[in-house]
């Protein structure tokens, strides 16, 4: 029985830091305003595995005056200048591109763990 308690209780604890994390990928999504926004440059970076990664640097209006930020959360191809695309935008949060698979996916594994870590938590039979 404390071993079940245990394995609930550990199981709770990983849930509880995987959803901690995806706290910081859902405040742009949440808080920020979507807007439309124009690729207007790509930074060519070195990056470990290939040879080199695009990201792409944003323009769009934002209370009245014109922001443009580089978004490293994913790459482009070299050749995207010119193309539009929604994001979501707030100042204190950065910005985001939306609910991508990696944050889905992470938030279906989150909420099993917190779930079986309750129901192993709350067993009171024996297995």
């Amino acid at each position: 029985m404390a071993v079940i308690r245990i394995f609930g209780i550990s199981l709770i604890l990983i849930g509880g830091f995987l959803a901690y994390g995806l706290i910081g990928s859902y405040q742009p999504i949440v808080f920020g305003t979507k807007t439309e926004a124009t690729i207007v440059a790509v930074e060519r970076a070195n990056n470990k595995r290939f040879t080199y990664v695009y990201y792409p640097i944003f323009q769009f209006p934002y209370k009245n005056r014109t922001v443009k930020m580089l978004d490293k959360s994913g790459d482009v191809l070299e050749n995207s200048v010119g193309l539009k695309e929604f994001i979501y935008y707030d100042e204190n949060y950065g910005i985001s591109r939306g609910f991508t698979s990696v944050v889905i996916i992470f938030s279906f594994i989150c909420i099993s763990f917190l779930l079986f870590g309750l129901v192993a938590l709350l067993h009171k039979g024996n297995l």
